[in-house]
């Protein structure tokens, strides 16, 4: 009879019990032979949890059993097995249905008879108790440390090292936290910030490059102001959600901080804001997209570009605003034209009071930072990319370290930021050019040097609701222009 032998040890296990892997495997052998039984193979999960079944050698040992590798399948205890009796059933199933049999070497079980099953099934309930009541004493432990402002454990997050068990910043990631939030801030994704702080060099803690996502994870960690947050999120995948405000614990000002609280919460309003609209709004190509409202019936507005031939046959395209409730017959209102109505607004941004004129100013400053980073040509990036391809390569054939790849790709980004910032960008507000406010710092003239892209962060990022509707006809061939009525800014 071919036997798969299965051991499985927890630290905990191996301090508390002896439950070895040394200790199970020589234990297994000497029951193996005494059987007469023909090893078939081990499988062995060192420091696995039994909580559920997601376990590599686990995994390994029933795609074996589906193809007919084994005849029984040997344990030195059930619980070395799993602790839940969802699972054991689960798996005793699968063993049934593959003509595989079940056996402990310290424990009689029977599962070809109803009683024999009934016991297995106590006996897995009893350790899923053990192991329920084990996690309850050890949450209700970590939660009483952070009441007292203790760490409970963990890898430090990036930006922060841990001595003597309290964290610490580490300036050479600080700065990048610093300018994640600073670009958010800004009004830049979570993309963008990923691309600049990845061509900077940075890599998060193990040795990846920033995705999107993971930004947007460092954004939402209370951690970066010196707060400390437990208990957050549910540790289940099926259920790994944030927990409602009240049950998960946070403490204040408990470590040295990157950021200021302000920051922080500026940037979750933001982000608050930008989660609050549709994904195909901030997806779209056009520049008013969830922020433009019918000043009749104040329903959305939606962008539609329609294409002409002229009389010489040239082609012409012009992208139009509707109110959403025309096509449902609820409003008249006439569509307006998308270059008419960017002259109403900088028409109307341009008397605007002094205090909404200086907060534009600020963050089109800031909007203008993008064109620092110019993107280089396509035949420069896939140079550098494969550069980056083969060092990791290297790396993970064993010819780098971790060290020696961190300090590779570091060098590799400030090249590509010394040779991105020898192309050429675009125009910016130069200092000595703030001498004469009224004269260079037009909205015509931000708008001008705008490319489309940066006209659209520029809208959504400052204007949270804008009014508008058609003027009356005009000037040769009655064209009509737009109003603007009502303009609600983002609140900073």
């Amino acid at each position: 009879m071919r036997a798969a032998v299965y051991i499985r040890v927890s630290t905990e296990d191996q301090v508390r019990e002896g439950f070895s892997i040394a200790a199970q495997r020589e234990r297994l052998l000497a029951y193996l032979h005494s059987q007469g039984w023909e090893l078939a193979d081990f499988y062995t999960d060192e420091g696995v949890s039994a909580k559920d079944l997601q376990r590599p050698e686990l995994t390994r040992l029933l795609d074996d059993v589906r193809q007919n590798k084994m005849d029984v399948v040997l344990v030195y205890r059930l619980d070395r097995l799993t602790r839940s009796v969802l699972d054991l059933y689960q798996l005793l199933q699968t063993f049934d249905v593959h003509g595989v049999h079940f056996k402990s070497c310290t424990e009689v079980y029977d599962t070809t008879t109803a009683i024999g099953r009934l016991f297995i099934t106590l006996v897995a309930a009893l350790a899923q108790w053990e192991r329920e009541n084990l996690a309850e004493r050890v949450k209700m432990g970590m939660g009483q440390m952070v009441r007292e402002r203790k760490r409970p454990g963990g890898p430090p997050p990036y930006g922060y090292a841990l001595q003597d068990g309290q964290l610490q910043i580490q300036h050479d990631e600080a700065c990048h936290v610093q300018l994640m939030f600073e670009r958010y801030a800004q009004g830049h994704s979570p993309r963008q910030i990923a691309e600049e702080v990845n061509l900077r060099g940075a890599r998060g803690k193990n040795g990846a490059c920033w995705s999107a996502s993971a930004v947007l994870r460092l954004l939402k960690n209370p951690v970066y102001y010196g707060a400390l947050r437990w208990n957050y999120a549910h540790s289940a995948p099926q259920l790994r959600r944030q927990r409602e405000q009240g049950d998960y614990l946070l403490e204040e000002a408990v470590h040295p901080a990157i950021i200021d609280e302000p920051t922080f919460q500026r940037v979750q309003q933001r982000m608050a804001a930008r989660g609050s609209r549709h994904p195909r709004v901030l997806g779209s190509s056009f520049l008013f997209s969830g922020i433009l409202f019918c000043a009749r019936c104040h329903a959305e507005m939606r962008g539609k570009t329609t294409h002409s031939k002229g009389k010489n046959g040239s082609q012409h395209s012009h992208t139009y605003y509707s109110c959403s409730n025309k096509g449902k017959g609820l409003c008249n209102a006439t569509p307006i034209r998308e270059d008419r109505l960017e002259q109403a607004l900088l028409q109307n941004l341009q008397e605007s009071p002094p205090e909404s004129h200086a907060f534009w100013r600020n963050i089109c400053r800031d909007a203008n930072t993008r064109s620092s980073f110019p993107a280089p040509s396509p035949a420069s990036s896939a140079k550098w990319e494969e550069r980056r391809r083969r060092w990791e390569e290297a790396y993970e054939a064993g010819v780098l370290t971790l060290a020696e790849l961190q300090r590779k790709l570091q060098d590799l980004g400030q090249k590509q930021l010394a040779e991105k910032e020898k192309l050429p960008s675009l125009p910016q507000m130069r200092h000595e050019e703030e001498r004469d406010e009224q004269q260079s710092l037009t909205w015509n003239k931000i708008w001008s040097e705008s490319t489309r892209e940066e006209r659209r962060q520029l809208a959504t990022s400052l204007i949270q609701r804008l009014e508008v509707e058609a003027s009356p006809a005009f000037g040769p061939g009655k064209k009509r222009g737009a109003s603007v009525r009502q303009i609600l800014f983002v609140e900073e």
